[in-house]
């Protein structure tokens, strides 16, 4: 298989639907599945009409995380395959997090190592109720990637980082919902539904608003106190010169619901 049978992406409604599409291998990364996320999220940001990215995944799992069946094939020169992979991914996984739209992610199944690192991304994360989580980094005598060490200390703390990446800790969807690592838990039948909904209130919302407030918050545990105070200051000058802040404010004193345009 190649890069197009890894991902799906289709523009719709101001929704940017990322999905994917790898059933056969439970959508483990590979080269082709690293370079085809790439393309997709390139993609994405390229495109004005993109007001909220939705990323799900076909078949029964999210993501088994890194491609074993590839890693052993390439066991003689491992180090070097592994930063081959691993470098153009995390390349691709910070384009994803500062997005100036928002990233609802809904996940179903399993979803493991590498394949974490998409959830970090996200803004909302909607869990099936058959979802589970794990590192597994451990039993490979790896120490991880995908962000997992810079998302979790921050969700969860670093004691709970710990347990879950060193400890081999697996938590099912309320766990992960308890722990702060996603929203709510959703009747798997009823995954993309809710998620598919909550993307298009997004989408229908002050995008311009919520590109900068992605940013305060993904900013927040590396900025001082005066430093996010200026960061707001700035954010709320700029939002106070687009269309939307006219249009939320006007609509508000008239009592009528707003028509945001994203800009």
């Amino acid at each position: 298989m190649d890069a197009e049978d890894r991902v799906a992406l289709e523009v719709e409604g101001g929704v940017a639907h990322l999905r994917l599409t790898s059933v056969a291998a439970h959508n483990a990364i590979d080269p082709a599945m690293v370079a085809a996320l790439a393309a997709a999220v390139e993609r994405i940001a390229a495109e004005d009409g993109v007001r909220c990215v939705l990323l799900t995944a076909d078949g029964p799992s999210f993501s088994v995380g890194g491609d074993l069946a590839h890693l052993t094939r390439h066991a003689d020169a491992l180090a070097a395959e592994m930063d081959a992979m691993v470098t153009p991914f995390h390349r691709t996984l910070t384009a994803l997090g500062e997005l100036a739209v928002p990233v609802v992610c809904a996940v179903q199944g399993p979803v493991a190592g590498g394949g974490l690192g998409l959830l970090w991304c996200a803004d909302v994360v909607l869990l099936a109720d058959d979802a589970r989580l794990v590192a597994g980094y451990p039993r490979l005598a790896l120490s991880g990637d995908g962000g997992s060490s810079w998302a979790l200390p921050r969700l969860v703390g670093p004691q709970r980082a710990l347990q879950f990446l060193m400890g081999g800790r697996a938590l099912d969807a309320a766990e992960a919902v308890a722990w702060g690592i996603a929203a709510e838990v959703v009747p798997a039948v009823s995954l993309r539904e809710r998620a598919l909904a909550e993307a298009r209130g997004l989408a229908a919302g002050p995008t311009v608003a919520y590109g900068y407030l992605r940013g305060l918050i993904r900013d927040a545990h590396t900025t001082s106190w005066a430093e996010a105070l200026e960061g707001e200051r700035e954010a709320m000058v700029a939002c106070a010169g687009t269309a939307d802040a006219r249009e939320g404010i006007t609509s508000f004193t008239e009592r009528r619901v707003p028509g945001f345009v994203g800009r």
